[in-house]
């Protein structure tokens, strides 16, 4: 053996070999081998281990890197840290009616929210998030979300008392019908129902209320596929707890019958009538004049003429989007141009291309009720996004109760959205960026663990200035 010192000698075990480099010493891993030339047994140096130290051996770069990269550990963390930052109402709301599943809810239903995530990859996302550091115990894996929406599905009375706090203080809600698609054999109301798709699978209807002056879903309830008329609106605002609501639905809700049936429970009203409804008068847009409209207003930086009739002592509002007309134009003549579409269409219905028309019966001026007509819209599409997953989780969505769990996730889902919706209103940032794009560039900031340190990834420059914008400060604790 080398005359080393005793601090490198004390390295070169069996199958080892220190080398000294002119001041430094290398450890390497080495073996021998029978050379058949020379007769004997031949040094095969296999491997370079290190450079040898006083204080060790240092390894190689490139295994000290694979080591670090190892070490890293990388996670979701804007989307997350703010979304828990501004729910912390509902956070507590789910404690005190939730004790044992708080957690759970939430985490479900923030991923939901971020992902429209089903069952099965609900642990997935979550593991990769911040989440799973502000509440690591949550039980989110198929079998116990499963098992815990059997639990919260069976107790209506639990949501009722959750539902309530959004619901208390309230002066105008829209309510809204609109249908859930499910196959289960063991979910008895899912009965055969008709929608306005022409769809007979079986479903289940959603009444839906939604609080204007909070800008925020409020209250659901189901109902048999089978009720599709406005019988159920005056039991689900009698669970609710509400007094005065304005109804706003779909084009399919509106027949003399269900007029008839709001004004005797003296309910007030918003339903949007089809374009060949007999009570819509066309006339001051066929007139090709802007002053027989009654006015106009902005919304979202277009602008909405309208213009106001009565019919059988009802009130029939019209309103003529610019915007819209030229899009639907555009669309109507291609068809024509590819022979789709005979061109006496159009001339047809050239006058009622880019209107809305509404009957109600409300005290709203014309352009609140044009915005609550458009608040309904973006509740549907949202909800669609959610509802449209239940064939997803098919499998899970064994019976009544579990279905009751998972629209309440759901609802918990709108609501976190909403909180999202509330604060761009107040920063005047709707116009320009929705709630699911805050989501998606906050997702995209990032925390990395490095030998045991939390640290905050680089901030893309779209990222930066929507937390700018927010007045949102993004930090490790």
């Amino acid at each position: 053996m080398a005359n080393h010192p005793d601090w490198v000698k004390k390295y070169q075990e069996k199958g080892t070999q220190a080398v000294k480099i002119k001041e430094n010493y290398y450890l390497y891993k080495i073996t021998s081998v029978w050379d058949p030339k020379k007769g004997r047994a031949r040094k095969v140096t296999e491997k370079y281990l290190g450079k040898i130290t006083p204080d060790g051996i240092v390894k190689p770069k490139q295994e000290r890197i694979i080591e670090g990269l190892n070490n890293i550990t990388v996670k979701e963390f804007g989307a997350s840290y703010f979304i828990n930052s501004i729910a912390s109402n509902i956070i507590e709301l789910l404690k005190e009616n939730y004790p044992a599943l708080w957690k759970e809810i939430f985490v479900f239903s923030t991923m939901r929210l971020f992902h429209s995530s089903p069952l099965k990859n609900v642990s997935h996302y979550y593991n990769s998030s911040h989440l799973s550091d502000v509440f690591p115990d949550a039980k989110v894996s198929p079998k116990s979300l499963s098992e815990w929406l059997f639990s919260v599905g069976k107790e209506r009375g639990k949501m009722v008392d959750f539902m309530k706090n959004f619901v208390e203080g309230s002066e105008f809600l829209v309510i809204d019908l609109t249908h859930i698609f499910s196959l289960s054999e063991n979910i008895i109301s899912a009965t055969t129902g008709h929608n306005s798709e022409e769809d007979y699978t079986p479903q289940i209807n959603l009444v839906l209320l939604y609080s204007l002056d909070k800008l925020q879903p409020s209250f659901f309830r189901l109902v048999p596929g089978s009720i599709r008329d406005v019988s159920v609106i005056p039991v689900s605002l009698k669970e609710a707890g509400v007094k005065k609501a304005v109804i706003i639905g779909d084009k399919g809700f509106f027949s003399d019958d269900n007029i008839k049936f709001l004004e005797t429970e003296e309910l007030d009203y918003i339903l949007p009538l089809k374009r060949n409804s007999s009570l819509i008068d066309y006339s001051p847009i066929q007139s090709g004049d802007k002053k027989s409209f009654d006015g106009h207003f902005l919304f979202e930086k277009r602008v909405i003429w309208y213009y106001e009739r009565e019919k059988n002592n009802r009130r029939i509002i019209v309103f003529l989007d610019e915007k819209l007309k030229a899009e639907e134009e555009k669309d109507f003549i291609t068809h024509v141009d590819n022979k789709k579409k005979p061109m006496d269409d159009y001339f047809d219905r050239q006058f009622k291309i880019g209107t809305i028309a509404v009957i109600a019966k409300t005290s709203f001026n014309a352009d609140e009720v044009f915005e609550y007509l458009k608040a309904r819209v973006e509740i549907e599409s949202l909800f669609d996004t959610f509802k449209n997953l239940l064939h997803a989780d098919r499998s899970y969505m064994r019976d009544e109760a579990h279905l009751q769990g998972w629209m309440f996730v759901n609802f918990v889902s709108l609501l976190l959205y909403y909180k999202i919706y509330e604060l761009l209103i107040n920063k005047d940032l709707l116009a320009n960026c929705s709630p699911k794009d805050v989501i998606l560039h906050l997702s995209r900031i990032y925390k990395l663990k490095i030998e045991g340190k939390w640290i905050l990834s680089e901030i893309p420059k779209k990222s930066r200035k929507i937390i700018e914008k927010l007045d949102f400060t993004v930090h490790i604790t």
